[in-house]
């Protein structure tokens, strides 16, 4: 059983509540108990899901779509069109476009925070030089609002050259994004750990 307060004692007593955001503590006092309740009414729960089933939207034109269509979970923002965060999945599917066109993500500046990292296998659109590197399992990318990127010079390259001239179906990884309206700012330790990609365009 989950711990609550039902003492009138400890119910309605005042306290402090401390939050921790962007590195700093902040303090609140409150006039009662935040576990003066036994349970909570409403539809929030846990819940599994397995990514790799999810049905990808694509294009079967040309060119490579904008990332919403790839969404799996959505929380509103406060302006209309805009989401205080998108959860995306970019799972196992057929990539079938119009010969000379461009597959991965195009260079680009988006008014979303974008927020990416790699569960498994390989992204098609950070290979690294020479096929080492890149895009590891495990690892995670964060382009700010308004911050131009898209595809490193290997996989340009390699993307340009393909005729794109029958489907293709990429099964060779598993990649996520959280897409934002809020500004993400970096710890100190992300900064600095051994792990960053300091070459990283």
């Amino acid at each position: 059983t989950a711990y609550y307060e039902s003492k009138d004692s400890q119910a309605n007593k005042s306290c402090i509540i401390v939050n921790k955001f962007g590195q700093q503590l902040f303090q609140r006092p409150n006039p009662h108990s935040p576990y003066n309740v036994v349970a909570w009414h409403g539809n929030y729960l846990p819940y599994k899901y397995n990514l790799e089933r999810f049905c990808a939207v694509n294009s079967v034109t040309y060119d490579h779509p904008d990332p919403s269509i790839y969404t799996v979970l959505t929380a509103k923002g406060d302006e209309n069109g805009t989401a205080l965060a998108d959860f995306v999945i970019f799972p196992p599917r057929v990539m079938a476009t119009d010969p000379n066109t461009f597959r991965p993500p195009w260079f680009h500046r988006n008014v979303m925070t974008e927020f990416m990292g790699l569960i498994y296998g390989k992204y098609d659109a950070k290979r690294g030089k020479n096929g080492s590197g890149g895009f590891v399992p495990g690892g995670a990318s964060l382009h700010s609002i308004m911050t131009p990127h898209g595809p490193d010079a290997a996989s340009y390259d390699a993307n340009v050259k393909n005729p794109c001239d029958e489907p293709t179906k990429f099964e060779g990884g598993l990649a996520f994004m959280f897409e934002s309206s809020a500004m993400c700012k970096l710890s100190q330790y992300a900064l600095n750990c051994e792990q960053r990609e300091r070459d990283y365009a």
